[in-house]
């Protein structure tokens, strides 16, 4: 996939989201002062939604190129690397994760079982750099909890910079907790003028900084092992 055509599914995505939101907007704005904080408690679910579902998108559509480009280990950042051999990272981690060479008699010696997943782990090596860049579907999750530290995460395990990021943590947070609070029915009043305008600025903020973050990395191939 060119950049263009990249850049262009980022856009129509954000585009039909973006104009759900206008339109709600000035539904809203057409009410009566006394109604409209009644009615932005149902806008303000559906801006958290918007956000989750574009940064789903966009990930998925980042991760699914990288993919596409038959790229090896040796070929990528440590990150993608890493995002690569997740499957055999999980399975060293795993307490609970046992080797086949104790197939036919599984000792209960802890340590003994996490040395036996070192040895599979590093029996692999001489694979890694020829390792089949495939990072797989779900590696890269909004745990449908978008806020700070999972928005960092999401970041961090494909190699992008997360700093100018930072004045949206709040009011995101913020946002995810009302939402998060209207949908557990403990949230009963409205939306203030002041929160609701706070909420439309943290939407379009995230929505477009993802978008432009993820279409530079894509156009300079920031995926690629970075040459000294």
């Amino acid at each position: 996939m060119s950049l263009a055509i990249f850049q262009e599914q980022l856009e129509l995505e954000r585009e039909w989201r973006e104009a759900e939101i206008r339109f709600l907007n000035n539904l809203q704005g057409g009410m009566s002062e006394a109604d409209r904080p009644k009615v932005r408690r149902s806008i303000v679910c559906l801006l958290y939604a918007h956000i989750e579902g574009f940064v789903r998108f966009s990930f998925s559509l980042y991760v699914d190129q990288v993919n596409s480009k038959g790229l090896k280990c040796k070929d990528v950042s440590p990150a993608i690397a890493a995002a690569a051999f997740a499957k055999e990272l999980k399975a060293l981690k795993d307490i609970n994760s046992k080797s086949n060479f104790f197939i036919k008699g599984l000792p209960e010696d802890k340590h003994l079982q996490g040395f036996a997943r070192e040895v599979d782990f590093i029996s692999q090596i001489n694979d890694f750099y020829d390792h089949p860049v495939v990072i797989a579907e779900g590696y890269v999750n909004t745990e449908n909890n978008i806020g700070r530290e999972v928005l960092e995460k999401m970041l961090f395990q494909v190699g992008l910079e997360y700093s100018d990021l930072r004045d949206a943590y709040s009011p995101l947070n913020r946002l995810l907790n009302v939402r998060n609070d209207i949908a557990h029915g403990k949230r009963k009043q409205g939306i203030s003028d002041e929160d609701y305008s706070v909420f439309l600025n943290c939407c379009r903020s995230v929505m477009d900084t993802i978008s432009r973050r993820l279409t530079n990395s894509y156009g300079t191939e920031k995926y690629l092992k970075q040459m000294l």
